[in-house]
Formats: C-alpha cells, sequence, structure tokens
C-alpha cells in the first residue's frame, strides 16, 4: 500500500512536467509560425552573405536556379522570391537565383603557348576545347600553339569552342639503316658520330674467323628507317 502511494507520487508529478513541456513547445512553435517579418534585400550579393543575413532573422536560404547575367559577377543573387520588404513567417524560405556569370566571353590570346596550359584555362573561363589540328613546323617547339579560330579579343557566347592548331616541331629527317654487320665498329661508330648518329655496345661474343671488334649484330636492323636521335646498338666479336 505505501510503495502504491510511493509511486503514484513520483509518477503523477513526472507526467504533468512532460504535458507541460510538451504544451510549452507547441505553443512555442505556433507562436512561431504566427509570427512575420519583412524579408531583406539580398539581390547582388553572395550566396553566404545572404545566408548570414537571413540566418539572423530565423528565415532559410534555398537557390530556386541559377541564369547568364551580364551585370552580376559568378554566385551572386539575381532575384529573389517573396521580393524584399514582403512579410513571411519565421522559418520560411527565402527562394533566390545566382549568376552564372556574363553570357559573353572574350577570347583570350592562346598562340605561342602550350596546348596543355591553355585548356584548363579555357574551362575556367567557359569556353570548349574544340578541334585540335597539328603540324611540322620548325616556326613553333612542338606543343606551341600556332594559330586559333576564333582569334584573340573576340567576343563570343559562353560555352563557345576554341579551335587551335598545334605544331610538332620540325619535321625530322628519316635515313634508312645501313648494313654494318662485319665491319669493324670502331670505324663505325666515329662515321656514325661525324653525322650526328648515337653508336652503344650491347655486348660482345665469340665469333669464328672474325677479329675482335667486328660487328656481328645490329639493332635497327639494315633497312630500318631511323632518325637521328635513334638510338643504334651493335654486338661485337670478341
Amino acid at each position: 500500500m505505501v510503495n502504491d502511494r510511493l509511486f503514484n507520487g513520483i509518477l503523477y508529478p513526472l507526467l504533468f512536467l512532460n504535458v507541460f513541456f510538451l504544451c510549452a513547445l507547441v505553443a512555442s512553435r505556433l507562436f512561431l509560425r504566427g509570427e512575420t517579418i519583412a524579408v531583406p534585400d539580398v539581390v547582388g550579393k553572395t550566396y553566404a552573405e545572404a545566408g548570414e543575413e537571413l540566418g539572423r532573422k530565423k528565415i532559410s536560404l534555398q537557390i530556386r536556379d541559377r541564369q547568364f547575367d551580364d551585370l552580376l559577377p559568378k554566385g551572386a543573387i539575381v532575384s529573389q522570391s517573396p521580393p524584399p520588404g514582403s512579410r513571411i513567417q519565421i522559418l520560411r524560405p527565402v527562394r533566390v537565383v545566382l549568376s552564372r556569370g556574363s553570357e559573353e566571353v572574350v577570347v583570350p590570346r592562346l598562340i605561342n603557348r602550350s596546348l596543355e596550359a591553355v585548356t584548363p584555362e579555357l574551362r575556367a573561363m567557359g569556353l570548349a576545347k574544340g578541334r585540335v589540328s597539328f603540324i611540322h613546323t620548325a616556326r613553333y617547339p612542338a606543343g606551341r600553339i600556332m594559330a586559333q579560330s576564333p582569334p584573340a579579343e573576340t567576343p563570343v557566347q559562353r560555352d563557345s569552342a576554341v579551335d587551335m592548331l598545334v605544331s610538332q616541331g620540325a619535321l625530322e629527317e628519316k635515313y634508312v639503316m645501313p648494313d654494318l654487320l662485319g665491319r669493324p665498329a670502331e670505324s663505325v661508330r666515329r662515321q656514325l658520330a661525324s653525322q650526328g648518329f648515337n653508336l652503344t655496345y650491347s655486348g660482345s661474343s665469340y665469333y669464328p674467323g672474325l677479329e675482335s671488334g667486328t660487328i656481328i649484330r645490329q639493332t635497327p636492323p639494315k633497312g630500318h628507317a631511323v632518325h637521328k636521335r635513334t638510338i643504334i646498338s651493335v654486338e661485337v666479336s670478341r
């Protein structure tokens, strides 16, 4: 009996406190929903600036859309809904449209710059890499841009493509690999060096009937097309 009274004496006050706090929470929410506040003007501000200002007034911020704008920089707010001065309930959102920057872009000068360097720059400016053609020429180092279309300083629509002509450097003269087998390696090395070729020794092996230092194998083989930068290796007799 005493335990029942003690239990009831603890249970009922706890129930009363729970009901009290629940009612207070509901009442506060109803109060906040009923309270209105004037919407500030956030047009022209960045999303972060507007969010901070609206947050102080217990108004949330949502992005409704993004569009090009010639006056406001990328990331600035172009318009808002509800408009400035409107009264809305606390915790209601203000929806905004963000600027994607100017729809018109001025093409930069790309001549004599490397294709690798300008590609991310074009992307950052809102332009696209167009057709890339290559040509051998001694006028520009390999990888450098020789011509572009549209030309530099031309205003174009955002996302336009820029075509480029890129140098592959001077066309290397090709030579036909001669037959080196059976010739003295040292005299061949001096002769090739005078012509701008590099001869290396890959090893030596015993070969009956040949003097020491005679070429018995060559790479590349006879008749193969080579450039002056091609490394020629030979194996000689011991």
